[in-house]
């Protein structure tokens, strides 16, 4: 398998914006490798979703964001905050959004020197529009950031179709936006909220995989009993997590695996839950880039981490967060496992 260097997340985010400038489609805008998820990525860049490789700030910075706009207006009084952005947290380098599935947005507002804000509104208020037409209702989403180092915004919206849309937040009298683009869901290749969680190898403590570690949390967390490819079908619920706490290069790898050791001791006894590590040989190798990935975000074409999966008893995908989950948040989605 080949990825995507930092180079190229840049590139296919200059494309986004041109396409959105332009008008054009993103068909137009992307190139064939850009549909394939697992095509020209660099090994640290599919993880991470060009945050981890830059750390969230760096990231953010190379993220679409537009300050202000006609429908809202940039503080320009001096010492204010000129120049903020609104920055998308998902993925922006791989097909991520998918029209006509739910879909977890998340982002934060960065300065004008891509940092991310220490503090956000208790809410914000987003639209989304298409060619200037709002489509549907406007969502409130609050500011989440319990066991977090920095909040986030985070709101559930399905576009109906693809192509590429814009999304408006409200925030502190200010009108901030970015683009997005959605594409068919065959091109998205990460399991997807309604859909069967797949069965994929994952290591445990009696049949590691070659997997080495099978956890990079200290002391190990205790979520390697069990295969996923064993208990898919079983019946029962299942919380997956792929994270690796010793290699993630945000601060939501760590605190989120930390933060379902927690939540997890509230779960009902049938739940299952399951941690997976990112790598197959971390230690084996002078560069983590060099690094073979584990079974796990082989099998589902994972171009990112941390990423949490629920599953209910039927065995369907019913919720999933990506990239930054507080532990409120997360609460939320554990309780969907029945």
């Amino acid at each position: 398998m080949a990825f995507r260097s930092t180079v190229d997340v840049v590139t296919a985010e200059r494309r986004l914006n041109s396409a959105h400038l332009s008008g054009s489609s993103p068909e137009d805008t992307q190139s064939s490798s850009d549909s394939d998820p697992a095509r020209g990525l660099n090994r640290r860049g599919v993880l991470l979703g060009g945050l981890g490789t830059l750390g969230i700030a760096g990231a953010a910075a190379l993220l679409s964001a537009c300050g202000g706009d006609d429908e809202g207006s940039t503080d320009t009084k001096p010492g204010s905050d000129v120049g903020s952005q609104l920055a998308a947290m998902f993925p922006r380098d791989v097909a991520y959004l998918a029209a006509g599935v739910p879909a977890r947005l998340i982002y934060t507002i960065i300065d004008s020197e891509g940092v991310p804000a220490l503090e956000l509104p208790e809410m914000a208020t987003f639209t989304v529009k298409q060619d200037g037409t709002q489509i549907g209702d406007e969502v409130v989403a609050k500011s989440r950031s319990e066991n977090m180092p920095r909040p986030y915004l985070a709101f559930e919206f399905t576009f109906p179709a693809k192509g590429v849309y814009d999304v408006y937040a409200k925030v502190d009298g200010k009108t901030l936006n970015s683009p997005v683009i959605v594409v068919d869901p065959s091109e998205v290749k990460i399991p997807q909220v309604g859909s069967p969680l797949p069965a994929a190898p994952t290591a445990t403590t009696t049949n590691t995989l070659d997997v080495d570690p099978i956890c990079t949390q200290v002391p190990a967390c205790p979520f390697h009993e069990h295969n996923l490819a064993d208990v898919v079908g079983t019946g029962k619920p299942i919380v997956l997590l792929l994270a690796t706490p010793a290699y993630c290069q945000t601060t939501a790898c760590g605190p989120i695996l930390e933060t379902l050791m927690e939540e997890a001791k509230s779960l009902p006894p049938e739940v299952i839950v399951i941690h997976s590590e990112v790598y197959k040989n971390p230690t084996a190798v002078d560069d983590i880039n060099d690094a073979t990935l584990a079974p796990l975000p082989l099998a589902y074409k994972m171009s990112f981490e941390p990423s949490l999966f629920v599953a209910d008893a039927a065995g369907t995908l019913v919720a999933r967060g990506d990239i930054a989950l507080d532990a409120g948040e997360m609460r939320e989605m554990l309780t969907l496992a029945r």
